[in-house]
């Protein structure tokens, strides 16, 4: 729809601008605070030797850097990140922390 022109984006919910989007301001950019997304990551049980843990990264990595897979991934409205696995592991402690809050601020009662 977005191709054909019978809808208008007006921002992205994430923090940076789409690359399949590039002319479209996130809505922080338009002045509204607002970030939301689905993000896909690997996770290891803990204690997981650092060994394993880098070949799994760099087996990761390379599969992401090709051209084909980035491209499809991209052309489904998606960001390729592979960040370090302290990259990842920040991210997902600041996710949970700011989630925390939108969970606590709207009184969602978690049973």
């Amino acid at each position: 729809m977005l191709r054909s022109g019978t809808l208008k984006a007006i921002a992205v919910a994430s923090d940076r601008r789409s690359e399949l989007l590039p002319d479209v301001p996130t809505f922080k950019e338009s002045g509204l605070d607002y970030q939301t997304g689905t993000w896909f990551g690997m996770l290891v049980p803990a204690r997981t030797p650092p060994e394993i843990i880098g070949k799994l990264h760099g087996a990761t990595v390379a599969i992401l850097q090709d051209q084909a897979v980035r491209a499809k991934i991209v052309e489904q409205g998606a960001d390729v990140i592979a960040n370090s696995p302290a990259e990842f592991r920040a991210f997902i402690r600041d996710e949970s922390a700011r989630l925390a809050g939108v969970i606590r601020n709207s009184n969602i009662v978690l049973d």
